[in-house]
């Protein structure tokens, strides 16, 4: 039973939820980066008009239906949106509103899913690509809020960064060919809420943080290679 993957851009402002694509416009002029989790400069502000309300339909020019479930934001560069899923082949259980405490899954789930990066148009959300990166059972628990892709991508203009926790980073170029991957080695994580730390980029180095219950610790890896 496949999980569907929403995110809602409303005026170039990225908000994440489980269903579809939508893109919300107005008179301002289009931001052209929001290359990372936060947006430029990790400060969470665009210096463009946006609107104060919306809904599934007020202040919406288009919605594209995305498979499983990510709670990642969305990065822009340019006229492309970027995004990351996981994909459940089999059954998810369903999130509780309101649940929080008492969310907790010790033991990962026996189905298979696949992991994805998706390229959007931004002007229509056309789908432009979507590449599988891994496919295979999860290695880590997550929280009943949790998903398998919540950590946001990041860009530099010429390559997308995507990092899934207790799993790898794949570097993609900007058609969607993967240039190079590192596996990551999973690590129990707090009552098995699973991971979401979000990479960064400075320079020619992707710094990542893996805050874990057995050996945390913080990895610069080398853009051009993903040598460590």
């Amino acid at each position: 039973m496949l999980q569907r993957r929403t995110v809602l851009l409303c005026s170039f402002w990225m908000m994440a939820a489980p269903l579809a694509a939508a893109f919300a416009a107005d008179d301002a002029e289009p931001l052209k980066h929001w290359p990372q989790f936060r947006g430029p400069q990790a400060r969470g502000a665009a210096d463009v008009g946006i609107p104060d309300r919306w809904s599934t339909k007020e202040n919406v020019a288009w919605k594209t239906d995305l498979p499983g479930y990510g709670w990642s934001s969305p990065i822009v560069w340019g006229d492309s949106v970027f995004l990351t899923t996981a994909v459940n082949l089999g059954k998810s259980e369903t999130p509780k509103k309101g649940l929080y405490l008492g969310g907790n899954r010790l033991e990962p789930s026996k189905s298979i899913h696949e992991w994805k990066v998706y390229c959007l148009d931004l002007a229509t959300g056309a789908i432009r690509w979507q590449r599988m990166v891994h496919r295979g059972v999860p290695a880590g628990s997550i929280h009943l809020k949790n998903s398998l892709a919540s950590e946001t991508p990041v860009t530099d203009g010429e390559r997308i960064y995507a990092y899934f926790g207790n799993l790898g980073v794949y570097c993609l170029d900007f058609h969607g060919k993967i240039l190079w991957s590192k596996r990551i080695d999973p690590h129990k994580t707090r009552d098995g809420w699973g991971t979401a730390a979000s990479p960064v980029l400075h320079g020619k180095r992707l710094y990542l943080i893996n805050d874990n219950e057995e050996q945390s610790y913080l990895m610069a890896l080398d853009t051009q290679n993903g040598d460590e």
